[in-house]
């Protein structure tokens, strides 16, 4: 159905309040970087002691040459990097992380301990925490980069190609942040879509710095998360005690990577490329999709209940919150419809990345495939 010029300024209306609700989520991703940088500490394996605290959890002790011994609880994400580290089965670590009986955690605090004070007592790594927390146990050959300058220099570079802040998310180990072009377009009738960037961040080695272009269906807010623009991946040179504490160093780490990061938003934000993700609308909705076949591709990404639910929004009649069709467009919409539900904000951002691997690569533009704002 074709829209009326009522409906496109009802869908401009719709998109401006979307950006407007989003915008202090945004806020509070820029003023959590801002406020809550990481501490960071080189140590050997030989130094670890672990304990089990009833209640607690489990935690970590070691001597710090400059603030004596410190004593942190241990994340959950940092315990599973040092499973990985020496190499224990996670299967076996979650369980004992998830069984309520302090004989868990004491054997898992015994394992530990003896691992690392025998076969890896010289290996170093970086300890970074939060609040006294620690959050990411890693490679001393991991490149730390300063969010600060990088959250900054993605606000600054959006903004002056005319992105608007949009959305955000803060977890224990990973910050999104998300910007949106307020125009509204149409690259098929009745299908009123925006277009933007994502730019995701780890300090603990939950995920590269990555740069990812986004399509938001208005209608729904239903948003597919596509193909990658930029990852730097955090392996730089190995570490020692005055590169850890070079402010100097960090610092040229963060510019060059503000650098690429700003080249990267320059070549998205453009006339070109946002015809182009308008294009892969076009493609997407023009494929049919068998369910049957989808399911089971559906599987090898998601949860079964994922699954299921991603499956059943797609074989009901719903047209608003999905676009109508047999199409790869609806099949994209129905998993970005179930990420809209999930609570989880990591696993949320995961789905809509699914959706976004739902439809094709984006082609280079081309005059034919041009389309005007709405």
């Amino acid at each position: 159905m074709l829209l009326t010029m009522e409906s496109k300024t009802a869908a401009a209306s719709k998109l401006e309040q979307l950006i407007l609700r989003g915008r202090t989520k945004a806020g509070e991703v820029i003023a959590h970087v801002m406020n809550n940088q990481p501490q960071d500490r080189l140590q050997t394996g030989g130094n670890f002691t672990f304990d089990a605290e009833d209640g607690n959890g489990l935690q970590i002790r070691y001597v710090d040459p400059r603030q004596g011994t410190i004593r942190q609880p241990l994340h959950r994400h940092a315990v599973r990097q040092m499973a990985s580290t020496v190499e224990l089965p996670m299967k076996f670590i979650d369980g004992l992380q998830s069984t309520p009986e302090f004989w868990a955690k004491e054997l898992l605090a015994h394992n530990l301990q003896t691992v690392f004070s025998n076969r890896y007592a010289r290996d170093r790594y970086l300890l970074r925490s939060i609040h006294g927390e620690l959050r990411g146990f890693l490679s001393d050959r991991f490149r730390r980069l300063d969010s600060r300058p990088i959250v900054e220099a993605f606000a600054k570079a959006v903004q002056e190609k005319g992105a608007m802040p949009y959305d955000g998310y803060v977890t224990d180990t990973k910050i999104a942040i998300q910007a949106i072009m307020p125009e509204v377009y149409e690259p098929i009738p009745g299908e009123m879509v925006a277009y933007g960037l994502s730019l995701e961040n780890s300090d603990f080695g939950n995920g590269a710095l990555s740069i990812r272009a986004y399509l938001l269906r208005i209608w729904c807010s239903n948003l597919a998360v596509t193909e990658e623009q930029m990852r730097q991946v955090h392996l730089g040179r190995r570490l020692d005690d005055s590169m850890l504490y070079s402010e100097e160093t960090y610092r040229l780490d963060a510019e060059t990577t503000v650098s690429a990061l700003k080249d990267v938003i320059g070549a998205q934000l453009n006339t070109d490329t946002l015809y182009s993700r308008m294009e892969t609308i076009r493609q997407a909705n023009a494929t049919a999709v068998d369910p049957v076949r989808s399911r089971e591709e559906l599987r090898k990404l998601l949860l079964k209940s994922e699954t299921d639910a991603v499956i059943e929004a797609y074989n009901s009649p719903d047209t608003y919150n999905l676009p109508a069709g047999n199409t790869q467009w609806r099949m994209s919409n129905a998993i970005s419809w179930i990420a809209g539900k999930t609570e989880d904000a990591e696993r949320k951002l995961e789905l809509m990345k699914v959706a976004g691997e739902m439809l094709p690569k984006s082609p280079r533009a081309t005059n034919q495939t041009r389309l005007k704002a709405a």
